[in-house]
């Protein structure tokens, strides 16, 4: 879906200061433990199946590829408190598609003030205005994207409402960690612990698995590294698929520990954050022994469920070998969008 034009990035910065005793300013570092918390109230009360550290918001903010003083802003009250954060944030690494994530939060008991309103209309401006005034030839489409529970109707109709679309839905799917099935036995191919030396052919390997999968872009080995070196990440849950008569990467399962959720679930989990296999060696069971053995890893870790996420419309039939292992659905997430017809 096309976008029609709206505000101007300062006219939307001036109807931000409209809204009374609201003080705006960028993310500052010293911000993030209260934005923290915000997220986690608004996570909590919204049942987000996804949710934000303080931790990660501080990978976010350490990042060289962040612009935290462009793209971000927190609203104080006159309390001192974090009343919401507009957070546009601009890919600069990638050229071949521009994206923006579209991630603002209002404190539930200042919502219905309009102020959720004012901080996407911020960011699809402010969006909008960066790769105006950054856009140079040859460079892809912007697509500007944002990610709700399903459920979560009020930022579903404000994001339609301002013209993102509904573009795809996400499964959340988990499974108890008991009577796990047996590892598949693959003839050609041996599943080894994840190997530090060969992360950039892993990547090379997994960005081009994804080829074929909605909304994929290649990382650069900075966006990457970015992610082997996060706190949630888990090598010693992860794994690598390695062709034994050429002795090459086929597929890997990218594990992580987000250990907030386990805090708000109750829940102790593994998560398999990438599952990929080479276009050229699927149906051999390689998926399936990426999984059971990250199972058997986070069974060995005292995990009490293994998780993923899934896209529901999955060109490569994840969905059916998900619930052939036993995962279920436990939520959704939908994505909205919005293309520029600049772009």
């Amino acid at each position: 879906m096309t976008h029609t034009p709206g505000l101007s990035e300062a006219e939307a910065l001036a109807a931000l200061a409209a809204h009374p005793a609201i003080t705006w300013r960028p993310f500052g570092r010293e911000d993030l433990p209260a934005i923290a918390d915000l997220y986690a109230e608004c996570e909590a009360y919204d049942r987000n199946p996804e949710r934000q550290s303080l931790g990660g918001l501080q990978e976010f903010w350490d990042s060289p590829r962040s612009r935290a003083d462009e793209d971000t802003l927190v609203g104080y009250d006159v309390d001192g408190r974090v009343v919401a954060t507009a957070w546009a944030g601009c890919n600069r690494a990638v050229t071949e598609r521009r994206g923006v994530y579209l991630g603002g939060a209002v404190r539930p008991d200042r919502r219905g003030e309009g102020i959720g309103r004012s901080v996407l209309r911020w960011e699809v401006a402010h969006a909008l205005a960066w790769d105006q005034a950054t856009r140079e030839e040859g460079y892809g489409p912007l697509t500007l994207r944002l990610y709700a529970p399903s459920d979560q109707a009020d930022v579903r109709d404000l994001a339609e409402r301002q013209g993102l679309a509904v573009e795809r839905y996400f499964f959340e799917m988990s499974r108890q960690i008991s009577e796990l099935p047996p590892v598949p036995d693959l003839d050609d191919v041996a599943v080894i612990d994840w190997d530090p030396a060969r992360s950039r052919e892993t990547h090379h390997v997994v960005d081009l698995a994804f080829h074929d999968h909605w909304g994929h872009v290649d990382r650069t080995d900075e966006m990457w590294d970015e992610v082997t070196a996060s706190e949630a990440f888990r090598a010693e849950w992860s794994l690598v698929a390695i062709e034994r008569a050429t002795g090459a990467v086929v597929g890997a399962a990218l594990n992580c520990a987000y250990e907030q959720d386990w805090q708000a679930t109750g829940v102790t989990e593994g998560y398999t954050d990438e599952l990929a296999v080479a276009r050229s060696h699927r149906g051999r069971g390689i998926a399936s022994a990426l999984l059971v053995e990250s199972m058997r890893r986070f069974a060995i870790s005292d995990m009490q469920a293994a998780a993923l996420s899934v896209d529901a419309a999955n060109p490569s039939e994840a969905l059916r070998l998900y619930e052939s292992l036993g995962y279920e659905q436990i939520s959704s997430t939908c994505a909205h969008g919005l293309a520029s017809p600049s772009s």
